[in-house]
């Protein structure tokens, strides 16, 4: 799955996404509250392992989802 850019502009505020899956809109809002109290690379790196854990556990429910980020 190539969507660590996208991931990474989710994560910086610099894209926006609404999924019908509430659990991934609460993801992607925690992660961004996480990432904008402590923006360094680090935590960045460890919002991005975040999302792609949940996106490959999720992978069959996320499908549609990971066809629009590739779109962003």
């Amino acid at each position: 799955m190539d969507l660590d850019l996208k991931f990474e502009k989710l994560i910086k505020k610099q894209a926006s996404y609404k999924s019908s899956v509430l659990g991934l809109n609460l993801l992607i809002s925690r992660l961004q509250r996480k990432y904008s109290e402590n923006p360094s690379q680090e935590e960045l790196k460890k919002c991005l392992q975040e999302i792609k854990a949940f996106f490959e556990k999720f992978a069959l429910i996320l499908e549609r989802d990971i066809e629009e980020l590739k779109k962003l």
